[in-house]
């Protein structure tokens, strides 16, 4: 532990069942499924407290109209907790930031909003109901 804060759990297996995906397809055009790229479901204590689509910088467009987001901002208001799409640059210092359903716009009501890495970690614990800890910026927790 560095700086007071615990490990993070590492990714298990590095990679994912793409042929689940490609064979889902083949069982129709009225059976659409989306193997989602990035989606995280942001937690505290076992309660679900946000959902958010990370995308790239230079990945494709979001497009909120699109059925895939569709489905996902439903699944977010059916729970209610926000949704919302979030670009980044590969350098982490720019976060774009876009709510995708009315709960998200309570959390972020004039839209559209451009962050740093801190400020995006900040509002992530914000919507927890915590502040930041001290020490998770430090060099030692963000040197990999």
């Amino acid at each position: 532990m560095q700086s007071g804060v615990p490990p993070v759990k590492q990714e298990r297996t590095g990679w994912r069942d793409l042929e689940l995906s490609r064979r889902h397809r083949r069982w129709g055009w009225d059976l659409p499924a989306v193997d989602l790229d990035f989606l995280f479901l942001e937690y505290d204590r076992g309660k679900a407290v946000a959902i958010v689509e990370y995308k790239h910088e230079h990945a494709a467009p979001q497009n909120a109209t699109h059925p895939t987001y569709q489905a996902m901002i439903d699944l977010g208001t059916r729970a209610g907790i926000p949704v919302f799409a979030c670009r980044y640059k590969s350098d982490f210092t720019c976060w774009n930031i876009v709510p995708l359903n009315n709960e998200a716009k309570q959390w972020m009501p004039d839209g559209r909003i451009h962050m740093t890495e801190r400020q995006w970690v900040t509002f992530l614990y914000k919507i927890r109901g915590y502040d930041l800890p001290q020490g998770i910026f430090s060099y030692e927790n963000l040197v990999l």
